[in-house]
C-alpha cells in the first residue's frame, strides 16, 4: 500500500490518499475540483459558527476539513465506517491545520435490528467512494463487520443541530428511524439509484412531516437541504415545501 497527497482544484484542500482506496479516477476528479466541490460549497453556506454538526460518510476527510476551514462550527463529529480512512481524515485535517473534530470509525444507524446486533455489514471497495452496506458491485473488496452506533442516542448527547449525510443509499433507512428532535438542518445526499424515485418521495414525505422544509436555494441536483419552519434563514427567499402546506 502507497500512501500519497492530491490537492483539490477548486478548494486548494490536500487530502490523503492511498493506492487500496484510490485509482486514477478519483485522483483526477480531486485534483480537477470536481470531487464533492458542490457539496463543501453548500455546506459552507448552511453551516453556521454556532452549529454542532454530525457527518455521516466522511470519506477522507474532505467535507469536514473544508466546513472547519471555511466556517469552524461549535463541535464537528466525522463519522466513517471504512475504518481504511480513519487515518486519512486525521491526516487530512492535519495537512489543512484543521484541529477539533471528533473522528469516528462506526456505522451510524437508526435501525432497531442493527442496534440489536450491534453490527452493520458493510461492502468495502476499490474506490472508497463507492463503500457502503448493500453495495455488492463490481471492484468489491471484502464485506466487514462494522459496529453499530445509535444515531439518535449521539444526536440527543451531543446536542447535534446539523446533520450533513453521504452514506451511498442507506439514508432513506436512516429517516425511517431517527429521532429529528433536536435536529435544525440537514443536508443529504441522495442515491435514487439505489433508493428509486419511491425511496426519494419518502425521505421528502419523512421530513415534511416533521416540520422540515425543503431549502431550494441551496439545494443542487442530488444533494438537498432541508431546515425547520422555525429556523429557516429570514435572509434567504426560497420556496419552501412542508406538511403545513398539504
Amino acid at each position: 500500500m502507497t500512501a500519497f497527497l492530491a490537492t483539490h482544484g477548486t478548494s486548494g484542500l490536500v487530502l490523503s490518499l492511498d493506492d487500496a482506496v484510490a485509482n486514477e479516477r478519483i485522483v483526477s476528479e480531486i485534483k480537477r475540483g470536481r470531487y464533492e466541490a458542490s457539496e463543501l460549497a453548500i455546506a459552507s453556506r448552511f453551516v453556521r459558527e454556532s452549529d454542532r454538526v454530525l457527518e455521516l460518510g466522511a470519506g477522507v476527510g474532505f467535507i469536514s476539513a473544508g466546513v472547519m476551514r471555511n466556517v469552524g462550527p461549535a463541535y464537528y463529529a466525522a463519522v466513517e465506517a471504512d475504518a481504511r480512512l480513519i487515518a486519512h481524515i486525521r491526516e487530512t485535517h492535519a495537512r489543512n491545520g484543521v484541529t477539533g473534530v471528533e473522528v469516528i470509525n462506526a456505522a451510524f444507524t437508526s435501525d432497531p435490528d442493527a442496534l440489536a446486533r450491534g453490527a452493520v455489514d458493510f461492502t468495502l471497495h476499490r474506490e472508497f467512494w463507492r463503500s457502503g452496506i448493500g453495495q455488492t458491485q463490481p471492484g468489491s473488496a471484502e464485506t466487514v463487520s462494522v459496529p453499530a452506533r445509535d444515531v439518535s442516542r449521539f444526536l440527543d448527547e451531543q446536542g447535534i443541530t446539523v446533520l450533513i449525510a453521504d452514506i451511498e443509499g442507506a439514508e432513506l433507512e436512516l429517516l425511517r428511524h431517527i429521532d429529528t428532535a433536536r435536529l435544525e438542518k440537514i443536508v443529504l445526499e441522495l442515491h435514487p439509484q439505489r433508493i428509486g424515485k419511491a425511496g426519494v418521495l419518502e425521505i421528502f414525505q419523512i421530513l415534511c412531516a416533521r416540520g422540515f422544509a425543503y431549502n431550494t436555494a441551496l439545494s443542487e441536483g442530488s444533494v438537498v437541504c432541508f431546515e425547520t419552519v422555525a429556523r429557516q434563514s429570514p435572509e434567504i427567499g426560497e420556496t419552501v415545501f412542508s406538511a403545513s402546506r398539504a
